[in-house]
C-alpha cells in the first residue's frame, strides 16, 4: 500500500518589511510585499496622496491612501457663540444624496433666519478599575479616592499642560471599583491625553492606598470600559463625553412649503412618529441621520472616524411657535478636535482652515458648525420622508450609474 505524503501548500509569507519606518522607500517595499502576498495588482496604490514622512503618529505600516470624494454643503447662516455668518461645510462621503439633502436643509434654515448654536460643555473621561479581596475593602477605597482630588489634580498637571481635572467619582460594582476621572481637554478630543494623565494619577493612588489599613489592591487596569470609548452609552449622554452642543432653527411656513415641499404640521407629526419609534426600539436618541454628516465631516477634517458611533447619539425635537416650527437638535457627546490626530495632515488641515477651525482655540467653533449641519440633514431627510420624496431622491442621486 502506498501512502501519499500530505503536502502543505500554504504559502510562506515573509515578515513585513520596513516596520517602524516612515519613508517612501519603506512604503514601496511594503506595497511590493503586499502585492506578492495577495496576488493583487494594487496599481491604484502606486502613488500615495500624502508623503510617508507625514503620517507618523497617525498610522503604522503605511502603504497608500484612499481617495474619498469631498463635496460642499451650504452656505448655512450661523448665529452661534463661536460660529457666526454663512458657512460652507466640506463633507467626504460615497453616499449619494447626502450632500444634496444637507444643502437643501441648509437653504431652508438660512431662508428662515439661520441656525442658533451653543456649546454647553466639554468633557473627556477615563475610568480605570481596581480590584479588591472583599466588599468592605472596595467600599473603603471608594470612599477614600474622591477625597484625594487635590493630590490627583496635581499629578494631572504634572503630566499635561492641557488637561484639567474636574471630578473624580468612584463607582463600586461588587469587589471592583471604577474610578471615573472627568476632564476638560482644550482643543484636543483628549482620549490619549487623559489615558496618560490618569495613569500618572493612578500611580499616586497605588503608592498611597497603603494609608488605608487592611486595604490591598489585587489588580489595576487603566481602562475598565466605563468610559465607553467609541460606544454609545447612556452615562455619556447624561454625564458628558466630548462636547454637548445644541442647535435650533425656526422654520417659517413659507420656507417649509417652498423649499422642503411639505407642511410644518406634517414635518412635526413625522418627527413625533420618529420619537415614538426610537423610544420603543431603545435607541439612545430619536434623531434622523446625523451620523451621515458626522462621518463625512470627520473624514474631511481629520477626526477619529471611529468616534462617530458615540458622537452620533442625537436628540431632535420640534414645537410650534405661532405658525412657524421650532426644531432643536442636541448632540450630547460630540468628539471633535482642531489639534492632534489627523487634523495636521495637509488636505484635512486645508478644510479646517476653510472652516476657520484650524489650530488651537477653534474646537468649539467646529463643534457648533458640525451640529448645525447635522440639523440641516435631519430636517431635509425627515421632510423628504414626510413628503413621500425619500425614495425618489435616492433613486435620482444615490445610485451608481455605472452599475
Amino acid at each position: 500500500m502506498t501512502i501519499n505524503p500530505v503536502v502543505d501548500e500554504t504559502p510562506v509569507i515573509e515578515k513585513m518589511p520596513g516596520l517602524g519606518e516612515y519613508t517612501e522607500q519603506a512604503r514601496a517595499q511594503r506595497l511590493a510585499w503586499y502585492r506578492s502576498a495577495t496576488g493583487a495588482s494594487l496599481d491604484a496604490l502606486r502613488e500615495p496622496g500624502v508623503p510617508a514622512e507625514l503620517v507618523r503618529g497617525n498610522i503604522e505600516n503605511f502603504v497608500g491612501t484612499i481617495d474619498v470624494p469631498v463635496g460642499l454643503a451650504g452656505p448655512l447662516l450661523f448665529d452661534g457663540e463661536h460660529a457666526r455668518g454663512p458657512i460652507i461645510a466640506p463633507m467626504a462621503t460615497v453616499e449619494g444624496a447626502v450632500l444634496a439633502s444637507t444643502a437643501r436643509g441648509a437653504r431652508a434654515m438660512t431662508d428662515s433666519g439661520g441656525v442658533v448654536t451653543r456649546v454647553l460643555r466639554q468633557r473627556m473621561t477615563r475610568v480605570p478599575g481596581f480590584g479588591f479581596g472583599s466588599l468592605e475593602q472596595a467600599a473603603r477605597f471608594a470612599r477614600w479616592v474622591p477625597l484625594q482630588f487635590d493630590q490627583l489634580s496635581a499629578r494631572v498637571r504634572e503630566a499635561s499642560r492641557h488637561a484639567l481635572l474636574l471630578d473624580v467619582e468612584a463607582v463600586q460594582i461588587g469587589r471592583d471599583v471604577h474610578v471615573r476621572f472627568c476632564y476638560e481637554t482644550a482643543d484636543a478630543t483628549g482620549q490619549n491625553m487623559t489615558s496618560a494623565t490618569t495613569w500618572h494619577a493612578c500611580q499616586w493612588i497605588l503608592d498611597h492606598v497603603g494609608e488605608l489599613s487592611g486595604v490591598d489592591v489585587l489588580w489595576f487596569i487603566i481602562e475598565a470600559n466605563m468610559a465607553c470609548d467609541k460606544k454609545a452609552a447612556s452615562l455619556n449622554t447624561i454625564g458628558g463625553r466630548g462636547y454637548r452642543v445644541v442647535a435650533e432653527t425656526l422654520l417659517t411656513r413659507d420656507v417649509v412649503e417652498r423649499v422642503l415641499k411639505t407642511t410644518p404640521e406634517m414635518l412635526h407629526r413625522t418627527l413625533q412618529v420618529f420619537d415614538d419609534a426610537a423610544w420603543h426600539s431603545g435607541a439612545l436618541g430619536p434623531d434622523v441621520d446625523a451620523a451621515n454628516v458626522l462621518a463625512a465631516m470627520f473624514i474631511a477634517t481629520g477626526q477619529d472616524a471611529a468616534s462617530v458611533f458615540e458622537s452620533g447619539t442625537a436628540m431632535i425635537s420640534s414645537r410650534f411657535e405661532g405658525d412657524d416650527l421650532l426644531i432643536t437638535l442636541t448632540l450630547p457627546s460630540l468628539l471633535v478636535a482642531t489639534v492632534g490626530g489627523g487634523t495636521g495632515l495637509p488636505q484635512q488641515q486645508a478644510f479646517l482652515e476653510a472652516l476657520g477651525c484650524a489650530g488651537p482655540g477653534k474646537a468649539r467653533r467646529l463643534a457648533e458648525i458640525v451640529t448645525g449641519f447635522c440639523l440641516a440633514l435631519d430636517i431635509s431627510t425627515v421632510s423628504a420622508i414626510a413628503a413621500g420624496q425619500f425614495v425618489a431622491a435616492h433613486e435620482q442621486l444615490g445610485r451608481n450609474k455605472r452599475l
